[in-house]
């Protein structure tokens, strides 16, 4: 029960990572590798030197950590080849022919045979193999490099080599026990906030062949937490609400969750007018069979079960028709990369190419609507001018220009449009290309939540 506990907890704690800013921690992160791009890591091009001076590690680390970024941007698909995933599922499909009351035996008596006969370190071990011999040769340098100055001691290394070795990152294999060697290394030579976090994690759950111990999860995270590590206090605040390995005390978990809440609304408040998208919906495994609960109950299972491969048919559909001028194939691509999906990363750029190919079809250039505009069309261009007033307000796929942010939000509130309501009330409030007029802004405001 405390290891289930436990794995609850540092899920929770995990999912409040996407806001953590590196606050008071000094932890090397990848770049959002979120957008796709197709690049060939030319194995001439680099050819590291590991046996600098001091002065040159950082630059060999730099080098190192390019060449995996950009082999990490070309793969389109991180999951398990089908072969290895369907042994994998051997389990569950072999007690789907029994009574339920009969599974959870057959189950067990499946995992003692493939124990026996060695059928899951086989599957693991191939699997391994396969992902180490699918890396290009250049891959492997640059892991090799980071590996021997790790060994130098160097930090950034030390932490992007456990990285590697905790996550499978770059198509390595999973090497917990490694990862924790590395990451207790860090921890001991500077103190590294998301190194002890992470030891938290290994002695919370017993990961790899550590042994749980909730003393040394608690003494780990209190470290991290103290350094204003977010994830750590995260699960500080659940481990004193649920009294797990620690005494109950609501006054204790009230101050972490408090320390949390101000750290996030002032990331959220830090980006540009009206704050920072919030962060996106992390795919889960169950999402590939229509979530957890079946379909109709997730962002990613309202209508049905999607993969990649139709998702990229649908996408390719919609962008054909939107070639073709049709303007509700264009507003739904507009919307897909403004927000993002699952397989489509949030891209501005794109969503604003296909905005104003709308704004193109519908507006006039002295911003007047065209006539002969059907209904649908009438409703798409009052969201089209609020998207790109807002677009242009936050500086979202281009520059920042607040008139033509003002001209374009006054047209869609003219529409009628909600949304351009409350960007123009903040524009109000806060005197952005207009006097401060609180009693303007409060009556827009009204009139957005009208709608």
């Amino acid at each position: 029960m405390r290891i289930s506990l436990s794995l609850v907890v540092w899920t929770l704690a995990l999912g409040i990572a996407a806001l953590d800013t590196d606050h008071g921690a000094g932890v090397w992160r990848d770049s959002d590798a979120g957008h796709v791009a197709k690049m060939r890591i030319q194995e001439s091009e680099h050819t590291l030197d590991i046996h600098s001076p001091t002065d040159n590690r950082q630059a060999s680390f730099d080098k190192a950590l390019k060449v995996l970024q950009q082999y990490q941007s070309s793969l389109k698909s991180h999951n398990m080849p089908g072969r290895y995933e369907s042994q994998l599922k051997t389990y569950r499909d072999i007690s789907s022919f029994f009574p339920k009351v009969a599974r959870e035996y057959v189950q067990g008596a499946a995992r003692v045979f493939s124990s026996v006969f060695g059928l899951t370190d086989r599957t693991a071990a191939r699997y391994a193999s396969h992902r180490r011999n699918s890396q290009p040769k250049g891959v492997k340098q640059a892991i090799q490099t980071v590996r021997k100055l790790a060994e130098q001691g160097h930090e950034e290394s030390l932490f992007a080599l456990a990285e590697i070795e905790m996550y499978g990152k770059y198509g390595s294999a999973l090497e917990l026990d490694l990862a924790f060697e590395h990451y207790q290394q860090l921890a001991d030579i500077s103190g590294n906030a998301t190194a002890q976090y992470m030891l938290g994690l290994f002695y919370a759950v017993g990961l790899g062949s550590t042994e749980q111990q909730n003393g040394m999860s608690l003494l780990y995270t209190t470290l991290s937490a103290i350094q204003g590590y977010i994830p750590a206090e995260a699960t500080l605040a659940f481990k004193y609400l649920s009294g797990i390995g620690v005494p109950v005390s609501c006054n204790k978990a009230l101050s972490y969750y408090q320390s949390v809440a101000r750290k996030a609304i002032q990331y959220y408040n830090s980006g540009p007018v009206m704050g920072r998208h919030m962060p996106d919906y992390r795919a889960r495994l169950s999402d590939d069979n229509g979530g957890a609960y079946g379909v109709r109950t997730g962002p990613y299972s309202l209508h049905k079960v999607v993969n990649r491969k139709s998702f990229d048919e649908l996408l390719l559909y919609h962008q054909q028709n939107a070639l073709k001028g049709d303007i509700k194939a264009s507003m739904t691509l507009v919307d897909l990369f403004y927000h993002g999906h699952r397989f489509a990363p949030r891209n501005f750029a794109l969503a604003l190419k296909y905005l104003r190919q709308v704004n193109t079809h519908l507006f006039t250039q002295q911003g007047e609507l065209r006539k002969g505009l059907v209904q649908s069309e009438v409703n798409a261009a009052a969201q089209a001018a609020g998207m790109y007033g807002i677009m242009c307000l936050r500086g979202e796929g281009q520059p920042v220009d607040t008139a033509a942010a003002l001209k374009w939000l006054k047209i869609g509130a003219k529409m009628g449009h909600g949304i351009s309501y409350n960007a123009l009330g903040v524009m109000y409030q806060a005197g952005i290309e207009v006097p401060p007029n609180r009693d303007r802004a409060i009556e827009l405001f009204k009139l957005a939540a009208e709608r």
